[in-house]
């Protein structure tokens, strides 16, 4: 099939490589110079949403990856330009840019009888081509979130954090800073260095999780697929939707979870055993790296830039989280922000903290629902973005929700023929092994390889339900899934990469390193359609499980015992 493809992202990259791989034709559509999407920088980038200068990653360059170009090294935070670095050296090994047309705009997508009209600004001129399918990459970044009723009479400057690029321009100003996600810590930290004055501005607590702990190694190395099964699934009496590892036979699940606990206990005694080896015997402990993931000194140990591991910073954090839910329990139903660098300028009083949310604005004097006001220059909204972006033309997505459509990408309405790759967004986990996933499963459904379910309809409306009930306290974040793990393994049974129960059982090693071993996409690159075989098995294993025998022997005791006995924030 000939296919139009938006966006040479990150997500319209890696689309781009798998329709390839099922032999499809491909025309990419950008409208700048060069790959990369938000992670091209470049002279005539203005105001466009971009990658700020100082940004990190807030996963690992290891989840990071695509799972047909892995990440070979120890779990590390990649900087902007060396993540740009990378989504070039993809672009060139699979020879990509030879399938994209760049300072091209896509202006309207229109479905005529079967096939597709995809017009085209390039040079001024508009041209029109047809196309068998389409797959809008262009992510839901763009159109920035400025409507704030209350600063609507602010007479002074207001910036969006899609425009940020540095803190040089806040230098000696009073800046109110309104919202937080990820970005916006690292906007409230640097800002913070150099302000007269600064005050964060929330209505509501995200839940905080450290980049790194246990000062060497990061937070992501602690999500494992059995954890996922236990929260989401064991734990709850809230129908789950999604097939993964067993399927749907009772049977199965009992002999997968019995295998589970048999195995889990193995884990932890080895792992114990290595330990008390390490111990023993002089010179078998693996040396401590000088520094750590965030690129920084081991000591003294810290959560993340610049934030060191004590007692101020971490009561900070724990209090934090404890807000951000409301009924006191600390149920994981909201976007994680994994970036805590901002809690220091907080702690030392560098930023001032107001959660009373905004009362109103008069010129340059704000005033906060708790009576409190000051005097702004300056005010950067953190306040992310507006989804209406989910349409090109006719191509429109309902409500401008991807809940409503088929694993949040396909459309229901054309046939597997539209697919919108990317719009996804795991609690913890990174979007571009999701766009992959995504892309890999559009692409044989495209070739025929693949069949939508008879009752698309009812199959949306169920898994629309359970994200809805795991995300209440994220309402305006419709492209969160709750769990990265579970969303994926979903994916790869249909697409027939997911490695089967029975090979996890005959292969003990395989088993222990899937199940209480940290994620890792490799994992879908070890059977099924265009696999990687040994390839793939090796850079699975070359993240030892010893260090994951506390969680082992959790899960495997856990799996004994009634659900009842769960910890209650979990339910």
């Amino acid at each position: 099939m000939k296919v139009c493809v938006v966006g040479a992202g990150p997500c319209g990259l890696t689309t781009i490589k798998q329709l390839l791989d099922e032999g499809h034709e491909v025309v990419c559509f950008d409208k700048n110079v060069d790959v990369g999407g938000i992670w091209l920088r470049h002279e005539g980038d203005g105001d466009q949403m971009k990658a700020y200068d100082n940004l990190h990653l807030t996963i690992s360059i290891k989840l990071m990856a695509y799972s047909d170009h892995p990440f070979s090294g120890e779990r590390v935070f990649y900087t902007r330009r060396q993540y740009f670095e990378y989504l070039e050296e993809y672009a060139d090994l699979y020879h990509l840019r030879n399938h994209i047309r760049f300072g091209s705009e896509v202006t309207n997508v229109e479905r005529k009888s079967d096939t597709w009209t995809v017009s085209v600004r390039r040079d001024g001129v508009q041209v029109a081509e047809e196309f068998d399918a389409v797959a809008i990459c262009s992510g839901p970044f763009k159109t920035p979130n400025r409507n704030i009723a209350e600063l609507a009479n602010f007479s002074g400057e207001i910036v969006h954090s899609s425009e940020y690029r540095n803190n040089e321009r806040f230098r000696g100003k009073r800046v109110l800073i309104v919202g937080m996600a990820e970005s916006g810590a690292d906007i409230v930290r640097e800002i913070g260095d150099v302000a007269d004055a600064c005050t964060l501005s929330i209505r509501s607590y995200n839940y905080l999780l450290p980049r790194v702990f246990n000062s060497t190694r990061t937070t992501d190395h602690g999500t494992v697929r059995s954890h996922h099964h236990e929260m989401l699934r064991r734990a709850t009496d809230y129908p789950f939707p999604l097939d993964t590892v067993w399927g749907r036979s009772s049977l199965a699940k009992a002999l997968f979870l019995a295998v589970s606990v048999v195995l889990g206990v193995v884990t932890t005694a080895m792992g114990a055993l290595r330990v008390l080896r390490d111990r023993l015997i002089p010179g078998m402990r693996a040396a401590q790296p000088a520094l750590n993931p965030m690129g920084e000194a081991v000591y003294p140990p810290k959560f993340d830039i610049g934030t060191l591991h004590n007692d101020e910073n971490w009561n900070l954090i724990k209090t934090w989280n404890r807000r951000s839910h409301p009924d006191g329990s600390w149920t994981q139903r909201t976007i994680f922000c994994k970036n805590v660098s901002f809690i220091p300028s907080i702690v030392d009083g560098r930023v001032v903290l107001n959660d009373a949310g905004i009362e109103k604005s008069d010129g340059n004097r704000v005033v906060f629902k708790d009576s409190k006001e000051g005097e702004i220059d300056t005010i950067v909204l953190c306040t992310g973005f507006n989804n209406e972006e989910l349409s090109i033309g006719e191509l429109q997505v309902k409500e401008g929700n991807v809940r409503n459509l088929y694993k949040h990408f396909l459309h229901p309405e054309h046939q597997g023929s539209a697919a919108f790759i990317g719009f996804v967004r795991p609690f913890s986990g990174g979007i571009p092994i999701c766009a992959e996933m995504q892309a890999r499963y559009f692409a044989r459904v495209l070739s025929g390889k693949l069949k939508l379910p008879r009752n698309l309809d009812e199959v949306i409306g169920r898994e629309k339900e359970w994200e809805e009930h795991w995300t209440a306290l994220s309402p305006r974040h419709t492209e969160a899934i709750p769990s990265q793990v579970l969303y994926l393994d979903a994916l790869a049974r249909e697409i027939g990469c997911m490695v089967p129960m029975r090979k996890m059982i005959l292969n003990p090693k395989l088993f222990i390193q899937l199940w209480f071993g940290s994620f890792n996409q490799a994992c879908y690159r070890i059977v099924g359609p265009h696999n990687m075989g040994s390839a793939a098995l090796d850079d699975l294993y070359s993240e030892l499980v010893d260090n994951r025998r506390e969680m082992a022997f959790r899960m495997s005791m856990l799996q004994l015992m009634p659900s009842s006995v769960h910890p209650k924030h979990l339910m």
